[in-house]
Formats: structure tokens, sequence, C-alpha cells
């Protein structure tokens, strides 16, 4: 009698924390959801509008240094790099200073890639334990202090182009946008439900397309008002202004995340469980499905760093536009992005009741033509056209992402999102020197040989979704338990206390 009244006193302890358990879950969610609502989207538009801003301002830096140091012309001959505005001065050094400037940009690509491709192979599960807080401020602690270093690059002229390398090793030590991205999509995996998650998901794509309208549209009126250095601070300040906000107010997703040191991180036991867990067999080719997936992903992240300073170089080679001319494109092509983004989302896959993947083949589809069209143009409108053509082009990496939380169990999320991530860390190691290389065989002759390349392998990545979309048709559907749901808890106290029987 004495044993059964025990047992079922720890039977009711057992309830009772699990009641307390939810009461603090909902506690933590609903703060965190405020908090990621307001914080989240703010980090992604003030880095892309640092991004755009710095971008435009350091190519023109590293052109004119590489013309001055690298080739040795006079200052006068190279001071119309640094305008924004292209002229026909610089016609006959346009070739050669470009070709320089594409083996500067493969290895600081190279170089800004290698960090963030070994810390995603251990920060995915680390995050299962430690939180996802510390993969979104770290990296925006390691943009500020480049941020911060590319000024100083700007002010001494005496520098040449090869010291990029120096202002983007914390940038790369820190994870850069690779673990940004992943802690982030982890974070909503923590806080939104399956019905919201693909809207909030492209609510981050929004935020990213309107930080790049905004950082486009202002750049080359700054650049002429301020000029090129001044432009680097303001970046700067932006990023360090982003850095702070999010490490004050960001509050941690996971519940029951414990702080974790930096030794925590390399743990190779880490790495192994990643692997285990995103290689291992899965019924309904559910392991095809994953490898698949994220062949579809990487090749898309490929194209993007591929192309990456070579969209601005090839429009100043095949159309002769200057600065502003690629800005305003720019501008007009993000605003095409946002459009799709709400046409795509809220609208067609809303409506017509299409899932995750359909969306993303038709995003696949439509950058396959985009591209086709871009890589035979010859006047500007061909490349609005392309972008026209591609207004849903944008959608199939948060889809994607989006996907895979509803197909995969909450405790391996982190896992895939870190393998995608280890991934985009480690293709900027391979689509740079291969795109610029090509872009070098063909600078004379078919300069658009990069932009059919990239069509070609949309229209790859298009092919691997719809033999996943035929995986899925011909094997029963497997549904897990909402990341941020609270059933879990209620069925664990429902059955504890059904459980506790007659005394």
């Amino acid at each position: 009698m004495t044993g059964t009244i025990m047992e079922s006193s720890e039977t009711m302890a057992s309830a009772e924390q699990a009641t307390e358990r939810r009461a603090s879950t909902n506690a933590i969610s609903e703060s965190s959801e405020r908090s990621i609502s307001i914080i989240l989207e703010f980090i992604l538009f003030l880095i892309m509008v640092a991004s755009t801003l710095s971008s435009t301002a350091i190519s023109n830096i590293v052109l004119y240094r590489t013309c001055v140091h690298s080739l040795h012309h006079s200052v006068e001959e190279c001071r119309p790099f640094l305008s924004p505005d292209k002229s026909n001065e610089t016609k006959d050094l346009e070739i050669e200073v470009q070709r320089y400037f594409t083996y500067v940009s493969t290895v600081t690509t190279i170089i800004d890639s290698l960090g963030p491709a070994l810390l995603c192979l251990f920060l995915g599960v680390w995050s299962n334990t430690y939180g996802r807080k510390p993969l979104i401020v770290w990296p925006l602690f390691g943009k500020s202090l480049s941020a911060i270093l590319t000024v100083i690059y700007g002010m001494m002229d005496g520098l040449g182009p090869w010291w990029t390398i120096v202002m983007i090793i914390p940038s790369a030590v820190s994870g850069s946008l690779s673990v940004l991205i992943a802690g982030i999509y982890c974070s909503l995996s923590d806080m939104t439900t399956e019905k919201s998650r693909s809207i909030r998901m492209m609510t981050m794509q929004i935020a990213v397309s309107v930080g790049s309208v905004v950082g486009s549209l202002v750049s080359p009126h700054l650049l002429k008002s301020v000029g090129n250095v001044y432009v680097l601070l303001i970046a700067a300040t932006l990023n360090v202004i982003n850095y702070a906000t999010t490490n004050i107010w960001l509050q941690e997703s996971l519940v029951g995340a414990i702080p974790g040191s930096l030794s925590s991180v390399f743990d190779f036991a880490l790495v192994k469980e990643m692997v285990t867990e995103c290689f291992k067999r899965r019924p309904n080719n559910m392991r095809a499905q994953i490898l698949l997936l994220t062949a579809a992903n990487s090749l898309s992240i490929f194209v993007l760093y591929g192309l990456g300073g070579l969209a601005y170089m090839y429009t100043r080679r095949k159309l002769h536009w200057a600065l502003k001319d690629f800005n305003q494109y720019s501008a007009i092509n993000v605003l095409i992005v946002f459009i799709g983004s709400y046409v795509g989302v809220a609208i067609i896959q809303k409506r017509l009741k299409l899932s995750d993947l359909s969306v993303s083949v038709l995003s696949f589809a439509s950058a396959t033509a985009d591209y086709a069209i871009k890589s035979f143009a010859v006047v500007s409108w061909h490349m609005y056209l392309g972008s026209a053509v591609s207004l849903f082009g944008s959608l199939s990496g948060p889809l994607i992402r989006s996907f895979f939380t509803k197909i995969l169990p909450v405790e391996e999320i982190a896992q895939v999102f870190a393998l995608l991530s280890a991934i985009e860390g480690i293709v900027p190691l391979i689509s740079p020197a291969m795109y610029n290389a090509l872009y070098n065989v063909t600078l004379s002759s078919f300069p658009g040989a990069i932009m059919l390349l990239t069509s070609f392998i949309n229209g790859i990545c298009m092919i691997l979704l719809i033999i996943v979309i035929y995986l899925r048709w011909e094997s029963p559907m497997i549904s897990y338990q909402s990341v941020n749901s609270t059933d879990a808890v209620d069925n664990e106290e429902d059955e504890n206390i059904s459980g506790l029987g007659p005394v």
C-alpha cells in the first residue's frame, strides 16, 4: 500500500512538473515570438542595406587599387574607377582591370567561405543544446569588425587590392551569412506553426528584398554626395547598430537552452551526429528526398555565389552600364522579387493550395527562363524582361527550408539546416573559381556564357524537385509534431494524469 501511494505521489509530481513545464514553455514561446517578429526582419533588412552600400563602394575602390597598385597605371588614368558613373575614359583599361579583379574576388570569396563551412559542421547539433541566439549574434559581431576594417582600408590609399583579405577575416571566422541564416531559420522553426512557417520565411525574403532596394536606391546618391569612404563608414555604423540591437533585444527561441563556451563548439561528436542523422536510412525514400532537396538548394547557392560581383562586370562589359544604371536595375529587380514573394506565397500558394515543392518548381522554371534571356541580352530592356519573367525566381530557397521543417522530426531540423549551411559554405570555394574562369575565357567572345550556365543549373534544380515530387507521390505521407507546438506536453500531462488510477 505504501509503495502504491509513493508511486502515485511521484506520478502526481510528474504531472505537476509537466504543467509547470507547459506554462514555462508557453511563456517563453510567447515572449520569444514577439521578439523574433520584431528583430529577425530588422536584422536581415539592416544587413542587406549595409551590404549593398558597402559592396558598391568597395567595388569602386578595389577596381581603382587594382589599376594603380597591381597593374601600375597612373592615378589619373585610374581615377574614373572611383566614380559611380561609368565613362569612356576607362574603356581601354576595362578588360585588363576586370580580369585581375576576378582573381582577387575569387581568393577573397574562398577565404570568406572556409570559416562558415567549418563552423556549420558543428553548430547545427550544438545549437540543439546551447541555443540559436549565438548563431545569430556571433556572425553580426564578425560583420561589424569586418565593416570597421573595411573603412580603415578605404582610408589608406597605399594598400593594394589583396589587403581585402585582411578585412574579411573577422566575418569569416564568426560564420558570416551562412551561420546567420542557419540561426534565423532554426529560430523560425522553433517559434512558428506549420501553417504560418512558409509565410514567415517569405517575410524574411521580403526583408532582404526591401533592404536591397533601399541600399541600391540610396547608394549612388550617397557615393556622389559623400564619397566611397563615408559610404563604407555608414555601412559599418549600420552593422554595429544591428549587432548591438540584436545582442540586447533578441531572446533565445530554444526552450531550455544552456550557455555554451567556445570550447564546446569544436566537438567532433557533433559532426558525427549531424552526418549520421542526415544520411541515415529512412522509410519511403525520405533519405533520397532529403539529399535531392539539399542538392537543389546547394546548386541554387552555387549560382548565387558564382555570379556575385560578375553581374555588375557583365553589364559594364556587355551593355556599357554605369554603376547608377546597375543600381537602378538592381532596385527594380528586387522590387520584382518583393512582388513575386507576395503573389507566389500569399496568393497563388494559398488560393490554389499548392505545396512548397510545387511553388519551388515554378521558381526554378522562371529562373531558368530569366538567365536564358539575359545571356543573349544586347540592349538594356532585355535585362528587365528577364527579371520580369523571373517573378517567382527567389522563392525556392525559403520554401525548400520551410518544406524541410514539415517533413522532419523537430530534433533533426537543426542538423539538416546545418548540413545545408555547411554545403553553402563549401560551395563558394568552387563556384567563384568556376564562374570567374569561364568569364575570363569568354570575356571577349561571349560574356553571356555565365548567364547561360546559370540557366542550365536552375533547370537541373527544377528536375531534382520534380523527382522529389514523384517520390512523395508514390510513398505514404509522413508528418511530425510541429516544433513549437505544446500538444506533446499536453498529451504527456494527460497520459500522466490518466495513469494515476485508484490508490
